[in-house]
């Protein structure tokens, strides 16, 4: 059982379970919205080493520091994920504004131009190296993750999962609405939140056709 954010990012709960949270804040906050929001989390490791690596070629970085300065960015990201730690003003707003610009190659382009003028190739490759050892030392905290879901509620989660809790409690906090992940068992009958998918579905149905029940 999934969903799927508009640009097609998986997260791995049904169809109940997810509009049954979304429509405690729906219609002051949208499921759309929470959506585009968890795909802004999901960025932010991303945005961070870009912006990290940008300021790196700018300072005229060596290669060495460029790869750690991108690499420690991109880790930082992760785990301000993982723990759910928003605590600079604006970071998860950020985070969704990159969302819509990246999988284009924009911020590729800027990386690969800006690098080449300010540290010659050198700069370009010791980015990528960064980004590298970044997702590779990010899988391992992933893991990690999903085996302390794992024992917490018996289901796996993986990141995406975890960044629509975040976007979901991101959301719920700013309108004063409960945080917690945790749903009665009338909130899991349609009921609750049969209208609130039926208006998302009617408004988004390339969305909805994605969406899986086994």
């Amino acid at each position: 059982m999934a969903i799927y954010t508009p640009r097609g990012l998986k997260i791995r709960i049904a169809v109940p379970y997810a509009f049954g949270l979304m429509a405690r804040l729906d219609p002051k906050v949208t499921p759309f919205r929470i959506l585009k929001t968890t795909e802004g989390i999901e960025s932010l490791p991303g945005m961070l080493a870009f912006i990290a690596g940008v300021i790196a070629f700018f300072l005229h970085l060596p290669p060495f520091q460029i790869a750690l300065v991108v690499a420690v960015s991109q880790l930082v990201g992760k785990l301000i994920n993982a723990f759910g730690l928003y605590i600079v003003p604006g970071l998860v707003e950020c985070g969704t504004f990159y969302s819509y610009l990246s999988g284009y190659g924009i911020f590729l382009i800027v990386v690969i131009i800006a690098g080449f003028l300010l540290g010659g190739w050198q700069a370009v490759v010791a980015f990528f190296v960064g980004k590298i050892i970044a997702s590779l030392a990010g899988q391992v905290l992933e893991f990690w993750q999903a085996s302390r879901y794992h024992n917490l509620t018996g289901h796996p989660f993986t990141g995406s999962e975890v960044s629509f809790f975040n976007a979901y409690r991101h959301h719920a906090s700013r309108i004063g609405e409960k945080t917690n992940i945790d749903l009665s068992d009338s909130e899991m009958e349609e009921d609750h939140w049969g209208e609130t998918f039926q208006r998302f579905a009617m408004e988004w149905p390339e969305v909805v056709q994605r969406f899986t029940t086994d």
